[in-house]
Formats: structure tokens, sequence, C-alpha cells
């Protein structure tokens, strides 16, 4: 028995019960006999001081010892490239008393044995897992090697051979890189790998065809080895815009194994042109080169840096550029006029501050010193003009200060602050990003100028600089949008695969251009290219979500083709639309390579203290796993006394034991 209280307590607690039954037996009138009066009180002490240490709350300790059997996981591979036949076979054999037996399955159309393994260490871990048993033909086509993956593994893997070592007379278009979006007029490269195994001295043809069949680009592959493998560049036309189909195909040798691997599909995004960004700067600075690249990590845009002094009573050069973005403008010598053009400002150490006031662009910082703030950034999840990832709240909270003129803020209503300023650990409040909508311009404020270091030490702790050009991106985006802006936005990617959850988001605005989600928003989808269109069921109507102030939306995961969908909703008697388009491609990974690698397996086994069987050894693999014994585990619980059972029971055994000697003897 422990308890918080010095050991003294517990004579107290004694002492209370030995001057209670002594008070109620042997003061003033004897009321039974002697004997049955020391019963009567033993009775009472006992009681009284069990009930007395109960209020210190004592707590109990013992040791229990549980007997857990061993878990045996067989994992069996489902994946395209095996015959999935064994495993009713493999279900049957397995006969073992003394453990827990789970099934599991994997893969599909790409397997990933690096992670299934990981995935069952972290899911038992802390249970008695005797044996892992992966029935599998040793090939994957994701994730890393599963050999590095077993060294850190405490079980053995007991592998089950599957598949077949010999190469299979077989052509490949093993891999495709091309550019995910181009721009109409421009060329664009096309990279594919093709792989041959016991094909020397035949030929095929490989072509390149648009969404319509027509041939773009052909070219004959002569197979000069059985182990063969070589690399075709081809440089194809960007000709309309929008998504773009378009097909690798190579000709089938006879005696080959698999032919669904001959053909890929590919889309490549084709827009008008870039829009344009501006990036004006007072004079020479890291920044500017550090927003240029920021800027232009986004293919929608291009970015090109002028100094102000070449642009001054220059305003048809802006003309044509969707953005401009000032850096330490207006300052002491270059004054900038405002224009109708949506701008972003990077408000520095040259920054002219009363100049800028005078600009009226929504926010004022009146300043009565030249001093200087070296201040951090505090992510503020209140900010609705768009959304920052949650990543990216977090990484740029650690990126090192920026220098921000010293002063007061006055800001518009509309202002709303994505990132606010952390002097030291102090959270000021005030807007180090910002942006707001006015009238029909849209701005956005950096209060401090040192970005190049944000970029920089981005790619130190992350090891890329995406952090820092999702930001800007994304308030280029925002501020680069034009007054005919849609009410009604809806977002998705333009590429998946066709094993990713396909995902649409969608927004509403008021009048005010305030996000909402009052009304029902609907999104009819329509398959209009490739594999699709014999895929009834992922034509139709859905229902959007509700999510925060916007919508979203999971279609799953769909067959390989072009899809087109139309959103709508209607609110105040308008209806509302959005229409767009998406790619599903097919990774055909599984058919790149049929020859099974059991070389990996019996890596895997001898690594963890396993052993490699075939399918015709599951016996032996049975009586191996009947060596798995179960684990004895020790452990302490505590328990509060309070709380036992047996503890009260026993108090009212004694309270009703005392009643009935009382009641049926009398007194003397």
């Amino acid at each position: 028995m422990i308890i918080d209280y010095p050991w003294y307590y517990v004579l107290f607690c004694l002492l209370a019960g030995a001057a209670y039954s002594a008070g109620l037996y042997f003061v003033g009138r004897r009321r039974f006999s002697k004997r049955m009066n020391l019963l009567l009180a033993a009775v009472r002490f006992v009681a009284v001081s069990a009930i007395a240490l109960l209020l210190l709350a004592p707590v109990a300790k013992r040791t229990v010892n549980e007997q857990q059997k061993p878990v045996v996981v067989v994992v069996q591979d489902i994946s395209e490239s095996i015959d999935t036949s064994i495993f009713s076979i493999l279900n049957s054999k397995f006969e073992i008393d003394e453990c827990e037996l789970v099934y599991e399955e994997f893969g599909g159309s790409t397997t990933d044995i690096s992670a299934e393994l990981d995935d069952i260490a972290n899911h038992y871990q802390g249970r008695n897992l005797g044996a892992v048993v992966l029935a599998t033909d040793g090939i994957y086509n994701r994730g890393n090697n599963p050999a590095s993956t077993a060294e850190r593994l405490t079980f053995p893997v007991y592998t089950v051979a599957l598949g077949d070592t010999t190469p299979q007379r077989d052509a490949a278009l093993a891999s495709i890189r091309h550019n995910r979006i181009a721009f109409t007029g421009n060329t664009f490269p096309v990279e594919l790998t093709i792989n041959a195994r016991r094909l020397k001295n035949h030929s095929a043809q490989l072509t390149l065809t648009d969404a319509h069949g027509k041939a773009l680009a052909m070219q004959q592959v002569d197979y000069s080895d059985d182990l063969f493998s070589t690399t075709l560049t081809f440089e194809l036309k960007a000709e309309k815009p929008g998504l773009q189909r378009y097909t690798a195909s190579l000709s089938v040798v006879d005696g080959e194994r698999e032919t669904v691997n001959n053909v890929l599909t590919f889309y490549t995004d084709v827009l008008d042109s870039r829009r344009k960004v501006a990036i004006i700067g007072n004079s020479p600075h890291p920044d500017l080169a550090a927003l240029k690249q920021a800027v232009e990590s986004n293919p929608n845009y291009e970015a090109k840096v002028f100094m102000n002094e070449e642009l001054r009573m220059k305003t048809e050069e802006l003309k044509d550029y969707s953005l401009l973005i000032f850096h330490n403008l207006p300052s002491t010598t270059q004054a900038i006029k405002q224009s109708n053009n949506n701008a972003i400002y990077i408000i520095g150490t040259q920054t002219d501050l009363a100049r800028f006031n005078a600009l009226h662009t929504g926010l004022e910082i009146v300043a009565r010193t030249k001093k200087v703030n070296e201040v951090t950034a505090l992510y503020n999840n209140a900010f609705s003009l768009f959304t920052l990832d949650a990543a990216d709240a977090i990484a740029l909270e650690e990126l090192p200060p920026l220098t921000a003129p010293f002063g007061e803020v006055k800001t518009s209503p509309n202002l709303q602050s994505l990132l606010t300023a952390r002097l030291g650990s102090i959270n000021t409040g005030q807007p180090l990003v910002s942006a707001l909508v006015q009238g029909q311009q849209r701005r956005a404020f950096v209060w401090g100028e040192g970005l190049w270091r944000w970029r920089l030490v981005d790619f130190l702790n992350n090891k890329s600089h995406d952090h820092f050009d999702r930001l800007v991106s994304q308030l280029v985006n925002f501020a680069a949008i034009t007054d005919n802006r849609e009410r009604f936005i809806v977002e998705t990617e333009r590429h998946y695969s066709d094993n990713d959850e396909v995902m649409v988001h969608a927004q509403l605005y008021n009048e005010s251009y305030e996000p909402f989600n009052t009304p029902e928003a609907k999104l009819t989808l329509q398959g209009v290219q490739g594999s699709v269109e014999n895929h009834k069921g992922v034509q139709g109507d859905y229902n959007f979500s509700r999510q925060g102030s916007g919508y979203t939306l999971s279609l799953g995961t769909l067959p390989e083709g072009l899809y087109r969908y139309t959103a709508t909703t209607t609110y105040d008697g308008t209806t509302y639309t959005a229409e767009g388009a998406f790619a599903v491609e097919a990774l055909h990974l599984e058919q790149a390579n049929l020859t099974a690698n059991h070389t990996l397996l019996k890596t895997i086994s001898s690594i963890t203290g396993g052993k490699m069987f075939y399918p015709d050894q599951l016996s032996s693999l049975n009586a191996e796993l009947q060596t798995l014994k179960p684990v004895i585990y020790t452990h302490t619980r505590f328990s509060e006394m309070l709380n036992l059972l047996w503890v009260l029971i026993l108090i009212i055994l004694l309270l009703s034991l005392e009643w009935v000697l009382r009641k049926y003897h009398g007194e003397v």
C-alpha cells in the first residue's frame, strides 16, 4: 500500500479507530459482557480505522503476469504480376495452435514492399510479433529497397517466393518523361525509355499519336541484345490550348508475354501564354532575384526585373503585365505613380513611408524614427483570402527575421494579415505579410526586406525552396486576379495517377468577395477520352460537402482518361457555373518488370533471421512457425483502494457483524 502522506498519518487513523471504539464500548455503563465488549470494540476499531485510511487515498501495488501469444502476420502480394490462386493454398496450410494468425494484403497497380514492412512494424509495436510471412515475387516499383528496411526490423520475415525468375520474351515502355505544361506555338520534349528481353535481332515501331490518332512522330527500334535498353527523345509542338492527350505505342513482336506495357498515355496542359509579372526595384537587391525565381516556380507566370529608373515616364511598358511587385518603392529619390495594376509592395529600409502612405493603398505606416526591427513570422489562422498549407505555415515561422522599418500601422478594415510580426517572443499583432481587396483592385504587402534569406534558409531546413515559393506564388495568384473575377471557383489538380484519390475543391464568393457556402453545390463529371469511354459508372452527378467556408468533393480513384466537369450552384436567384478538365494517367508499373526477384526475398529473410520457402514447401514453413512460443510479460499495476470492491465489502461486513452481535446479545 502506498500513500502520499507521512507515515505517522497511519497512526492517526489507528488512534481514531481506537478512540471511537473505546468511547463506544468502554466509557460509561457497560451494556454487554466484558468479552462481548472487547469483540465489538475490535470490530468497530478495524472498520473505523479502515475508513480513516481510505481518506488518505492509498494506492495498492501489485505485480501481474500476462501471457501473450505470438502474432504471425501473413502478408499476401496481390499485385498484377502475381497469380493469386496460390493464396487459397497458402491460407489453408497454416495451423499453429500457439499463435494468433493475421492475414493482410498489399500491392495492386503498384507495389511497395518496404512501406508494407514498415506499416507492420509500427502497427504491432509493443506486441509479441513472432514472425511475418511475406508471399510475393520480390518485384517492387515504389518506395525504398526492402533490404534496407529489413535491417531495422526486430522480427523474422519468412518469405514465400512466388512468380517466375526466368526472363520472359517481352518489350516494354518502361518510363516516360514529359512536360506537364507547355505553351501554344512552343515545342516540348518527350523522353521514352524502352526495355526488351530475349528479343535480339527483332525490330519494333514506336509511334506517338494525338487524341485523334494522328501520328506525330515515328521511329524504328532495333533490339540489338537480349537485355536491351534505350532512351529516345522526341520534340512535339503544342498547337491547341487545353489538356491534350498523347499516346506512345510500341508494336508487338511475336512471342511477347505481355502487350499492355507496349502502350503509354500521357497528358500535357497547353496554355495560351504565360501571365507577366514585373518586379520593380529601387536599387539592386538580392530580394529581386529571390522573388523572380519564386514567381517563375509557377509555370503560369513569367517575371522580369526592372529598376524603377528604367520605367520612369514609361507607363506603357507595364500595360501587358498582370501584376507589379514594388521593392523598396517609393523611395526618397524615386516616386511611383498609382496605376490600375494590381500590386505587391515590399516595404523595406529604403521605402519613403510618407510617399508610400500618400498612395492610399490600404496600409499606412507612421514612423517617428529611422530605427528598424528584426521581426519573424507568426501564422494567423483567421486569414481567409486564400489558404496556406499547414506545413508551409510551420516552415515559415522557422525562417530568419526580416528587416522592417519601425513604425505604427494604420490599416483599412478590409486588410487581413496572413503572417503577423513577432519581435523576439512577443507577437506584436502588426501585419508582416498581409493582403486586401479594395474596390476592383487587389494588393498584398510584405513589411520587411530580406526575403532572399527566407528562400535560402528554406532550402537549408527542408532541402527545397517549396515553402517560400508557394507563399510567393499564392500572393501572386491572389493579387493577379483581374476585376472580372469569377464568383464561383473550382480547383482540381490537372494530373492524377489511376491510384490517386481525385479531390475537388470549390469556393463561392459574395458581392464583397467574401467566401461562404450557404447554397448547395453540384458537379457533373464526364469522361471524354481514353479507357473511361466504357466506364459509365464514373459519369454522373455528385454533391459537394461543405468544409470551412468552402466546398470539397472526393471522386475516389478513377480509370485512365481525360475528364471534363461542370460545377453549378445557385444563390439569390443567380446560377453560377465553373467548368474544367483533368487527366488520370495509368501507371502500368506492374507490367514494366515481370521477372521475379527471389534473390531479394532471400536477402530479406537472411537479414531478419527468417528463411525463404517456395509454394511447395509450405508444410516446412508451418513446422518452422510451430517453434514460436508465447511470451510472459510482467508489469506492475496500481489501483486506488477506494475503488476496490473487496475493500467496500469488507467494511460493510464488519459493520454488519457488529450490528448482528449487538442485536442478539442483551445488555449486561
